[in-house]
């Protein structure tokens, strides 16, 4: 994102505007810039930049006010805003925080680190804006990118597709409160087995349904660690009566009331050792078939591609 985002620069001062956008531009960024106040919130609002960089003393509208407009719009609340002011006290510095500014710059800034800073913000915040907001897991960019990586890195790499059975009976009988409680205990789950591999990556595609990327070497010792820890732990989500018969009772996608297994997961292991895997589709596509082959089965389990 770094090199594709749009900054908005507002100063009044044009020498140091000239400046800054210069060293912006170099760096890769679009840069639109604003000679005060108001000429700033009139471009944020007609450009949609990705990150702000406000001059604390500017006509008509200082940057606080600037700030103080944007942050009232819901859809600028995670915009990352960059206070550039000469101004170093204390007091003026707390009240920034207090109006959810993310960084300041003091003036004269040095060129390496106006770039480092607006880089450091957009990464963290391509980051929050990219999580699932239970599980706090990469969402669905961070996961193409991720799988991606892999297919031109060159090495041999599993992709996991792992996905909860019987989760929607359960949410219906149980409430989303405790369907939230088992979303965590599974992602919990496998980032722990994950760990096997120190460079694994794990995700939340949405929902129930999650990803694990590692090296081939550790992808069945992972899905065995799921499985394990899943098939020990699903009881426990359950009242004593439903603990006790080894079922549970709810209603069905017709809403007919049925019969369900506890809660398992199907695991999809997709993997370049037999075939080459050459993008995010075809890796999606073979992980959902092997998904629902696991699926099929009615405790935890794990099927891997042996096609060639």
């Amino acid at each position: 994102m770094e090199h594709k985002a749009k900054i908005l620069l507002a100063d009044d001062n044009a020498a140091i505007r000239n400046l800054v956008s210069e060293i912006l531009a170099d760096a890769g960024f679009t840069v639109v810039t604003a000679e005060d106040g108001q000429d700033a919130l009139d471009k944020i609002y007609k450009e949609n930049p990705d990150l702000l960089i406000l001059d604390y003393e500017m006509p008509r509208k200082n940057g606080f006010e600037v700030v103080q407009d944007v942050r009232s719009h819901t859809g600028y609340l995670q915009t990352p805003i960059i206070i550039f002011t000469a101004v170093t006290d204390k007091e003026t510095k707390m009240k920034g925080l207090g109006m959810d500014i993310d960084d300041y710059l003091t003036k004269p800034a040095d060129a390496d680190e106006v770039v480092a800073r607006v880089k450091l913000l957009l990464k963290r915040n391509q980051q929050k804006m990219d999580s699932n907001p239970l599980t706090k897991l990469p969402g669905n960019p961070s996961i193409q990118a991720r799988i991606e990586q892999e297919i031109t890195s060159g090495r041999k790499f599993a992709v996991l597709y792992c996905d909860l059975n019987n989760f929607k009976a359960f949410n219906d009988k149980y409430g989303f409160g405790e369907g939230d409680k088992v979303l965590l205990s599974t992602a919990k789950i496998l980032v722990q087995a994950a760990q096997q591999d120190p460079t694994s990556f794990v995700g939340n595609i949405g929902g129930d349904d999650f990803i694990i990327v590692c090296g081939l070497e550790h992808a069945e010792d992972i899905a065995k660690k799921v499985v394990e820890e899943m098939t020990q732990i699903a009881p426990t989500f359950y009242n004593e009566d439903d603990k006790n018969q080894g079922f549970m009772v709810s209603l069905n996608r017709r809403g007919e009331t049925e019969k369900f297994n506890f809660l398992s997961i199907g695991i999809g292991i997709v993997h370049n050792s037999l075939k080459e895997l050459t993008s995010f589709a075809q890796v999606s596509n073979i992980g959902s078939e092997l998904k629902c082959l696991a699926k099929k089965h009615e405790s935890s389990y794990y099927a891997i591609d042996r096609r060639s």
